[in-house]
């Protein structure tokens, strides 16, 4: 790498690093894909740039309802009956959560395991005593999981008693189709572009389709940034 090739990465770092935003952005999950396409689209930092991870980020939950539950308990046997799959090499609570992302920690390291998600509801709990507005973003996109939209969004209720909110939700499945939400859930459907679109592969997301698909996401919130908070969206590179 050239000086002037570094030199513009850094000043990059150091921009992205320092910018601060007026809003905050957080994934309700179910999986990864809600914080992985606000931070490919610039829409919030990444890692490496100073983001703290939260508890809903990188996990996968069998059940949009256990997002719920979490956030009415305060994570509340969050941490319990945790065990090592051999299968999907990688540790379980129970039936409700997977951390595929976290295979890294091995079968006799259950402590870490502890560790590294005790300090991500120690972020979530952080931002909740925040005042800056917030938006939370939720994406339905596998029918097993299911959606809880309606008490999910009494939960966000009782955390922002005194804080402006958005729940933001985009049904990729068409799961929401019978359902009578309230007006104040900020709700999208947005069906997969093919029958085939994996939102993990760069095979899609790098696509035409799949840069347009994730477009078009980063378009819903920027809208609901600017509508419901009166603030340009901040952006990332």
């Amino acid at each position: 790498m050239d000086i002037g090739s570094f030199f513009n990465k850094f000043v990059i770092f150091i921009r992205n690093t320092c910018k601060p935003s007026p809003y905050s952005l957080v994934s309700l999950g179910p999986n990864c894909y809600p914080k992985t396409v606000l931070t490919r689209t610039g829409l919030m930092k990444k890692r490496r740039h100073g983001q703290p991870t939260m508890p809903f980020d990188l996990a996968w939950y069998h059940s949009a309802k256990y997002i719920t539950e979490f956030l009415n308990t305060d994570f509340d046997k969050f941490l319990v009956d945790l065990h090592y799959s051999e299968y999907s090499g990688s540790w379980d609570n129970g039936t409700k959560i997977n951390f595929s992302h976290e295979s890294y920690i091995g079968p006799t390291e259950k402590h870490r395991l502890i560790q590294v998600y005790r300090h991500r509801i120690k972020n979530f709990r952080k931002e909740m005593k925040s005042s800056k507005p917030i938006l939370f973003l939720q994406v339905l996109k596998d029918p097993k999981v299911g959606q809880d939209c309606l008490n999910t969004y009494n939960a966000l209720k009782t955390l922002c008693t005194e804080r402006k909110f958005v729940f933001a939700v985009i049904d990729c499945i068409h799961i929401t189709d019978d359902l009578n939400l309230p007006e104040e859930i900020y709700l999208i459907q947005l069906p997969f572009p093919n029958e085939q679109a994996n939102v993990f592969s760069k095979d899609f997301y790098e696509s035409p389709q799949g840069v347009q698909f994730e477009q078009d996401i980063a378009d819903f919130i920027e809208n609901i940034i600017i509508n419901e908070f009166l603030i340009t969206p901040v952006k990332y590179k």
